[in-house]
């Protein structure tokens, strides 16, 4: 009867032992749930699960408390990062400075046909020949120079010679354009600006340097490339921002490119003559006048 009594209380005490275990494992599942989800979490998963589980070669991803964790990181940064802002659309005129150039005329026409053939003949000498339409009226253009005082002593020595000659100065007004577009853009367009005036400053340089032989056409070659080059990337640039204020801009930097690619083309195994590379460098600055010209 004593036996009874004694098993009877043994298993009575073990169903109660169970049920605080039970209870137990509950509380420590809820308080580690409650870990979990909170910044002690992220902090324990990081300096504690992670070094230890890695110690014993286990991959904490796969781990459902350690993505847990993540998970929770993750809403948290998310939550508070801030949203990225887009560019705010800007107003902005661009005053385009014009710079001079000196011209040796040596003809102004009203017939068209007159002014070409007289753009043949002194083209036999060595000079361009450009006609330029300005106006009513057809100019004769010999060649450019960087300066009034280089142009005038040019002009004497052709009158000397017994040839009208002239010296043409290119207007310095400027030009203002309105360009609307985000601030990369508005850049992207003041960098290509200098380079409208600086490849027919080039071109006239070259072609001085070239009459003089200071310049062989290998290294004539090599420079015309280097604005070629010039000209694409700002064209490339110019191209994605799609404003249509900045089409006049645009179209002279073409003009440019496509007449030194026409020369170089046209020049990759025939000599270069003096009058031909006065016609590009011409045809460079009159584009620039006409740029300047328009309203």
């Amino acid at each position: 009867m004593e036996y009874r009594v004694r098993a009877s209380s043994r298993r009575k005490k073990g169903k109660s032992s169970a049920a605080t275990a039970i209870v137990v494992l509950l509380s420590i599942g809820l308080i580690a749930l409650i870990i979990v989800l909170s910044p002690i979490g992220t902090f324990l998963s990081d300096s504690l699960i992670r070094p230890v589980m890695s110690c014993f070669g286990m991959d904490p991803e796969d781990k459902k408390i350690v993505s847990a964790l993540q998970t929770h990181d993750e809403s948290i940064q998310s939550a508070t990062a801030e949203p990225t802002a887009k560019p705010v659309p800007v107003k902005n005129v661009l005053t385009i400075d014009a710079i001079p150039f000196y011209i040796l005329q040596m003809g102004v026409y009203t017939d068209r046909s007159d002014a070409i053939k007289h753009g043949e003949e002194i083209a036999l000498f060595g000079a361009g020949g450009t006609v330029f339409q300005d106006g009513s009226v057809y100019r004769v253009f010999a060649a450019a120079y960087g300066d009034e005082e280089s142009v005038r002593k040019v002009q004497s020595q052709v009158n000397a010679d017994g040839f009208e000659a002239t010296p043409y100065i290119t207007d310095r007004s400027g030009l203002r354009i309105s360009l609307e577009g985000d601030p990369e853009a508005i850049r992207i367009v003041n960098d290509a600006i200098p380079l409208l005036a600086s490849v027919p400053k080039t071109l006239t340089d070259l072609s001085l340097a070239f009459d003089k032989q200071t310049c062989s056409e290998k290294e004539l070659k090599q420079q015309l490339n280097e604005l070629l080059e010039q000209c694409g990337e700002k064209i490339s640039a110019m191209m994605q921002i799609g404003s249509e204020s900045i089409g006049p801009i645009l179209d002279l930097l073409k003009n440019y490119q496509q007449s030194i690619s026409t020369f170089l083309k046209n020049h990759d195994t025939i000599n270069v003559r003096s009058d031909e590379l006065k016609r590009l460098q011409l045809s460079a600055i009159t584009d620039y006048i006409l740029f300047f010209q328009q309203e």
